[in-house]
């Protein structure tokens, strides 16, 4: 019965899969998960549950013996404001994300299965200027608990990508109409392999590696995207169980922007190879390597309710010149706080609330981001 319910509900989430997000740290999500977004995004030495296949998956092993099934939804509130009356304000102000993740302990070992939004980035303006780019991922991760210290894991993901976009003043146009998919679409395997370690019984230290997306092109009605992929990502954490009520989490990460996002080239249709100005239009990015730090407390209020807050910050990664009306990745800073809830019978529910403050860039006009997002996770254990 479970595994019947468990296959639904993941076919349900593929389906809703990847939706278009405004970007955070560049276009990656700020966290993973409520449990571990509100605490700032930090994850890499304590068991945030399922979540730990977006973050860290060697956390797996830290989580007692049994099944546990996550299933979450997660809303993006940005607000652009373009300086210029032809765009002004971005109408795109609302996404949402559906997330499942399913994974067992048994004995030393840990395995799951699970699908994530990863991120991405939209923008939608009233005189038909557009960008929607989503980015999901299909991941089945593994860990084991080599002692009482040391947990070793790892995934194999599945990433694909969808984008949409209609850019007027170089007639390119490919959309699918449709909030869950885009009408370019691309592919790729990527991987994760991270660790962590107990230092004593309160204090553990985890960090996880993982590769580039290696996206195909992105294709659709005709169109081709070429070198637009989602970065390789360096990240270590620690966790620190201060008292029996209060818990200290910090990671600080570095996202390769700078190996992933440099010109990215839209090849209009029939073009084997490109002519700029002819039949192809090279966006030049060249973001920025992004270090990213996280921290953040969860503090027991009571037998049954936690509750938590942290902070993110992580420099924009995009240069002025390069900075585009179209995809505004912009913002810095991220303060969270959320609450969790024991229910009978090994529910659980979590919630995170995370707000960021306007962030403005000028390349031509003026562009303001700012960001209003949340995450609610209901969970079973059995």
């Amino acid at each position: 019965m479970h595994r019947s319910l468990f296959a639904v509900a993941l076919a349900s989430a593929a389906m809703a899969l990847p939706n278009a997000a405004l970007a955070t740290n560049g276009m990656i999500m700020e966290g993973y998960g409520p449990i571990a977004t509100a605490m700032g995004g930090a994850a890499m030495a304590y068991d945030n549950g399922t979540a730990a296949m977006a973050n860290n998956p060697a956390t797996l092993a830290l989580a007692p013996q049994g099944s546990r099934l996550d299933a979450a939804l997660g809303f993006i509130g940005p607000n652009v404001e373009v300086g210029h009356p032809t765009w002004a304000s971005s109408k795109a102000e609302a996404f949402y994300m559906p997330a499942i993740g399913y994974a067992r302990k048994e004995g030393k070992l840990a395995y799951g299965l699970g699908i994530y939004a990863q991120g991405g980035m939209g923008t939608e303006y009233a005189n038909g200027d557009m960008a929607q780019v989503g980015v999901g991922r299909v991941i089945l991760p593994l860990a084991y608990q080599l002692s009482e210290r040391l947990s070793l894991g790892g995934s194999v993901d599945l990433v694909w990508a969808g984008m949409d976009l209609t850019f007027s003043s170089f007639g390119i146009n490919f959309k699918d109409h449709s909030d869950y998919s885009g009408k370019a679409k691309g592919y790729g395997l990527a991987a994760k392999l991270g660790f962590t370690y107990k230092l004593d019984d309160r204090v553990a230290i985890g960090g996880v590696y993982q590769t580039a997306g290696n996206l195909s092109d992105l294709e659709g009605a005709g169109y081709k995207v070429r070198d637009f992929d989602m970065p390789p990502i360096l990240a270590i954490g620690l966790s620190w169980q201060a008292t029996d009520k209060l818990q200290l989490v910090a990671d600080i990460k570095d996202v390769m922007w700078g190996s992933s996002m440099n010109t990215v080239t839209i090849l209009y249709p029939g073009a084997a190879t490109c002519n700029p100005g002819i039949n192809c239009a090279p966006f030049q990015q060249d973001w920025q390597d992004q270090i990213v730090l996280a921290m953040g407390a969860a503090y027991k209020l009571g037998d049954r309710i936690t509750g938590r807050i942290g902070f993110n910050y992580g420099d924009n990664p995009i240069p002025t010149q390069n900075m585009n009306f179209l995809w505004p990745a912009i913002v810095d800073r991220h303060y969270t706080a959320g609450l969790g809830y024991a229910l009978d019978a090994g529910g659980e529910l979590n919630a995170s609330l995370s707000y960021a403050p306007e962030a403005t860039q000028t390349n031509g006009p003026k562009v303001t981001h700012s960001q209003l997002n949340w995450q609610l996770m209901y969970s079973k254990k059995f």
